[in-house]
């Protein structure tokens, strides 16, 4: 009976330490950001609201896209107590509109909107891959910067038979 408790503890103090970097419904616009939710085992707060850190089975879910990890550091702005940036640490999953990205970390820069993966970096999209040294990944412009890459693309073959019936 305590484990449902303590979650939903966990997750009502996280959504009001989030709730820093969410802008006032008042004052909501195009521009504005959009509320975050971080899920975990284990929450712990520095200096309550500089730093935050999450543990064990870690899943941040912004909008379309969702970002997990084992291990899940926020650090706050000191004079606006906004998210400045997540650092993701472990077997970390970023999910966004059908496409994967996979790293063994991850930093999320809540002004750029940009998240810079690195260690084992790579983009899964259908069977096509992307890999590299350092992925940056722009979330608003829907692009990626691939530095130190290679990629293994997929052709479909073409039918033969159907190509020399073409060429009669």
């Amino acid at each position: 009976m305590l484990k449902p408790f303590y979650r939903n503890s966990l997750l009502l103090a996280v959504s009001f330490l989030l709730s820093a970097a969410v802008p006032d419904a008042a004052n909501h616009d195009k521009n504005a950001r959009e509320p975050m939710v971080i899920t975990s085992n284990k929450m712990e707060a520095d200096k309550l609201g500089d730093k935050v850190i999450f543990t064990g089975k870690v899943v941040l879910k912004k909008d379309s896209m969702t970002l997990s990890s084992d291990l899940m550091i926020v650090l706050y702005d000191e004079g606006t107590k906004n998210i400045r940036e997540i650092e993701a640490h472990g077997n970390v999953v970023v999910h966004k509109d059908g496409r994967i990205a996979l790293s063994n970390n991850a930093t999320y820069f809540s002004r750029e909107e940009k998240i810079v993966l690195t260690g084992e970096a790579r983009i899964v999209e259908n069977e096509n891959q992307l890999g590299g040294e350092k992925i940056t990944l722009f979330m608003n412009d829907d692009r990626s910067i691939v530095e130190g890459g290679k990629v293994l693309m997929y052709q479909d073959k073409q039918d033969k038979t159907s190509t020399n019936k073409k060429r009669k």
